[in-house]
């Protein structure tokens, strides 16, 4: 009889590691059960403030953080500040592209896209700060290339990656500091 080789063996031992990580008591705690979470919190996200010369940067930031935020069952999003419990502003400081990879001549072949920001959540209400950071930083490297176009197309989805980079932080952010609040009040 030949011994068992191939798919059924690569099979049995992803079985045997899904039931180890199943049984082991790990859970996300960015996705616990609806049941478990806290009641709702009225959110207010107004636009963005641009302060780069690069158009339209501002809307997909607010766009991709809303988009973000409507993911949670523990987040409402609201358009009359007056309605909310917390507010949350962005401001997008600086986009710049340095070089990051040259080659023997000193030409760069590939650029960074370092994106600063600032957010913060505040409790209208009292104008107290719930969280902040004046500085949030994110990179995305992208190739530059012979055609002009295609340079273009690698900057726009280096920024499109960024922006969505971003506005996960964010949102992870948000969840975590609205957790500790309900959780000591």
């Amino acid at each position: 009889m030949k011994p068992q080789t191939g798919p059924t063996i690569i099979l049995a031992v992803l079985a045997a590691g899904w039931l180890l990580l199943a049984s082991c008591g790990y859970y996300n705690p960015n996705v616990l059960p609806e049941q478990r979470d806290l009641p709702p919190t009225r959110l207010y996200a107004p636009m963005w403030q641009n302060a780069t010369n690069e158009l339209g940067l501002e809307s997909r930031a607010h766009g991709a953080v809303s988009d973000w935020l409507l993911q949670s069952g523990r987040i409402v999003l609201v358009a009359d500040q007056e309605e909310a419990e917390y507010i949350l502003t962005g401001r997008i400081s600086s986009i710049r592209y340095p070089g990051f990879s040259y080659d023997i001549t000193t030409t760069a072949r590939a650029l960074n896209a370092v994106l600063t920001s600032s957010v913060s959540l505040t409790e209208r209400e009292s104008g107290r700060i719930i969280w902040q950071n004046p500085s949030l930083r994110l990179e995305e490297t992208y190739n530059l290339d012979a055609s002009v176009s295609q340079t273009d197309a690698n900057q726009r989805e280096a920024l499109r990656l960024l922006v969505d980079s971003l506005a996960e932080q964010v949102y992870l952010r948000v969840l975590r500091s609205l957790t500790a609040v309900h959780r000591y009040r």
